[in-house]
């Protein structure tokens, strides 16, 4: 489960930078739509919040936030370093991210 967390964490920080007008348009050479702009943050909170949920669901409330700090830190750290360098690559691992998260989650929700 951590590693989903982990998982949803970096979706959600990818989400909430591509949520940002500089970072979409540096990845789709456009500006980014207000429409998009809502659904982007909407969808990283989101993941943020499920990240969250799966990280205390194993630990509980008290170690569980404390670990859920640490998969955020984590998670952040890699997207800044690697969206300062390659940010279509970044981002693309980001929505990679999202669709592993839920294999991972299927097998241990049963």
């Amino acid at each position: 489960m951590s590693i989903a967390a982990f998982f949803c964490a970096y979706a959600g920080f990818s989400a909430l930078c591509l949520g940002m007008d500089r970072h979409y348009e540096a990845v789709f050479d456009r500006a980014l739509p207000s429409r998009h702009r809502v659904m982007l943050r909407l969808v990283g909170a989101s993941a943020l919040a499920l990240s969250l949920w799966l990280s205390t669901r194993v630990w509980g409330w008290s170690y569980g936030a404390v670990e859920w700090i640490g998969i955020l830190s984590f998670a952040g750290l890699m997207l800044i370093w690697w969206v300062s360098y390659r940010p279509v690559a970044a981002l693309v691992a980001g929505a990679v991210c999202a669709m592993v998260a839920p294999l991972i989650l299927i097998p241990t929700l049963t």
